[in-house]
């Protein structure tokens, strides 16, 4: 049986740190794909970074979420983003969803509950690939409600704790039994 639980949220608020998590547990997870471009492109110098070439990383990151959509056939498997990912952070940035990206948000769909990790300012931290301060952050969760609203998901916030807690509410809860 294929089932895809996803998981978004700004920027920052935990995120990847549950996947990890949810991995250690033995789980099938996918993670954030976003990351491992910019890692790249910043190692040899490729200029795809959301702040040099936002047109080509989309692409990339397109590709990436597109494949790992399509290896969780047939797994109940865990995502660190998906594809209405994309449209959210196109939405924060107040640029156009083209209709090919609302059509791939129809069509690879996920599981219709997502968790939503929100703002915690407590645990929110820059880095070399995230570039984005706190209140930018929250900029892009609130575009990521929107977007995922809009595609008829339900959301579930995660609370705030310990990593083990939040991976434990996920798994417990009621929607995925």
């Amino acid at each position: 049986m294929t089932r895809r639980i996803l998981l978004t949220g700004g920027p920052g608020f935990g995120k990847s740190s549950i996947i990890t998590e949810l991995e250690h547990r033995g789980l099938v997870v996918f993670h954030e794909i976003s990351r491992q471009i910019i890692q790249d492109s910043l190692a040899h110098n490729l200029r795809q970074t959301p702040w040099e070439n936002i047109a080509r990383f989309s692409e990339l990151v397109e590709e990436g979420r597109i494949a790992q959509h399509r290896q969780g056939e047939g797994l109940v498997s865990f995502y660190d983003r998906g594809i209405p990912d994309i449209a959210g952070f196109l939405v924060k940035d107040k640029q156009m969803v083209t209709p090919h990206l609302e059509q791939l948000c129809n069509e690879y769909r996920y599981f219709h509950t997502v968790f939503i990790t929100p703002p915690w300012e407590a645990i929110y931290q820059r880095d070399h690939e995230r570039h984005e301060d706190f209140m930018s952050a929250i900029k892009v969760h609130k575009a990521l409600e929107q977007v995922y609203a809009n595609l008829g998901y339900q959301l579930i916030p995660v609370p705030m704790g310990s990593i083990r807690q939040r991976a434990d509410f996920i798994l417990n809860h009621p929607v995925l039994r």
